[in-house]
Order: C-alpha cells, then sequence, then structure tokens
C-alpha cells in the first residue's frame, strides 16, 4: 500500500483502488500521517499529506485518516457521541513517548471527549511472542510488560498489553479496547513484517472516518 517501499507505483495505486472501493473511500479522501516513530499528533481537517506526525485526529466526516504499518501497531479510536475520531501509529518509540495516551488527551481536551466514550481497536502488529528486545528495555517500560525466555536471556515485549494500559490509564474502559488476535511477524500469509522479512517489505494500510 505503500509507494515509498520499492513496489511499483502501478501496483500500489491498484491495490489502493481495490481496497478503498471496497470501503467506499474515495482516495482523494485520505490524511496521511509521514510517520517518523515519534510523538507529534496533529488535528486535521482537510486531506492530504501531514508531515512529521504519527497521530492524527479529525471532526471532519469528509477525512479520512490513514496510516501504514508493517511490524509497528496501528490504533483506531473513535466516540461514541462525539464526531470525533483519531488513527495512530505506535512502534515502541512512540509507546516510549506515550503517543497513545497524549492523543486520547488531546481528543478529551481540545473535542470535548469523555473519556468512557471512546472506542479503539489495537493490531496487527508484533505478539509479545514474536517482539524481542535488548536488556536496554528495562530501563523504558515497567517490569510487567517484559518476559524473560528462560535459559536463553531473551527478553519479549508485551507491546499490545502496553498500549492497552496506556488508554485505561486515560480513562478509557477496558471492555472498550479490542486487541485484534494477529501478529505481523507470525501470520506471515495475511501481513508484512519489518522484522520477518529484514526490511524488505511491503505496508499494510489502516483507516478510519466517519460517515456524513
Amino acid at each position: 500500500m505503500s509507494i515509498s517501499r520499492g513496489d511499483l507505483p502501478l501496483n500500489v495505486n491498484q491495490n489502493r483502488r481495490l481496497f478503498l472501493d471496497a470501503l467506499g473511500v474515495p482516495e482523494s479522501g485520505l490524511a496521511q500521517a509521514v510517520q517518523i516513530s515519534r510523538d507529534c499528533v496533529r488535528q486535521v481537517e482537510t486531506t492530504g499529506e501531514y508531515p512529521d506526525c504519527d497521530a492524527m485526529i479529525t471532526s471532519s466526516t469528509k477525512v479520512y485518516l490513514s496510516i501504514l504499518t508493517a511490524d509497528c501497531t496501528p490504533i483506531l479510536i473513535w466516540a461514541d457521541h462525539n464526531p470525533v475520531i483519531a488513527a495512530v501509529h505506535s512502534g515502541w518509540q512512540g509507546s516510549e513517548l506515550d503517543l497513545l495516551g497524549k492523543t486520547i488527551k488531546m481528543m478529551i481536551t481540545d473535542y470535548h471527549v469523555k473519556s468512557d466514550s471512546l472506542n479503539l481497536v489495537i493490531g496487527p502488529g508484533l505478539s509479545r511472542e514474536y517482539f524481542e528486545v535488548g536488556p536496554e528495555f528495562r530501563t523504558k517500560f515497567p517490569p510487567a510488560y517484559l518476559k524473560g525466555h528462560q535459559g536463553s536471556g531473551k527478553i519479549f515485549f508485551d507491546h499490545n498489553a502496553y498500549l492497552r494500559e496506556s488508554a485505561i490509564r486515560q480513562g478509557v474502559p477496558g471492555h472498550k479496547i479490542e486487541i485484534l488476535d494477529y501478529c505481523s511477524y507470525r501470520d506471515e500469509d495475511l501481513f508484512f513484517s519489518h522484522r520477518r522479512d529484514r526490511g524488505i517489505t511491503g505496508r499494510m494500510i489502516s483507516v478510519i472516518g466517519m460517515s456524513e
């Protein structure tokens, strides 16, 4: 779904048309975060590319938020009663900087959304079983989200659980957070994976929008 990963633009454009046509979404309606794995959140009301950000929020029914992933986690957020949505691209760098928490805070303060009205879908990204990290992660994240592999000295990061807790800390009810039961690394027949494919891989796209 990305023309920046070496795929033929003609193929990517055809893939996008097939996907967006199935959703009834015009490609001209997309807002695209130009992701840098940091913690910038942008409020958007028009379509197009938004540089240097990894999360977007909109209250416009004419804008479809889109993010690209291939191991980092896509998170889509919407409110029950307010016309406001968000899309978040969070790898471990964004999570260390609390990108998801900052996005939810902005929805609450700037869009007057109640935290208990928010709904989240998390994934697919790396599951804990395939998210091997180095010992430096012990200084980045609480030990509850780091599981050691007995005998090997390997450490695995439960990113999905950490993201879920990040939303709960902002007041989102746990029952309104869904973690999709997929793994970008494990489910090779379904997803691209930067880690599994050693950096030579495509990108998936996640899109959220509101009907008028």
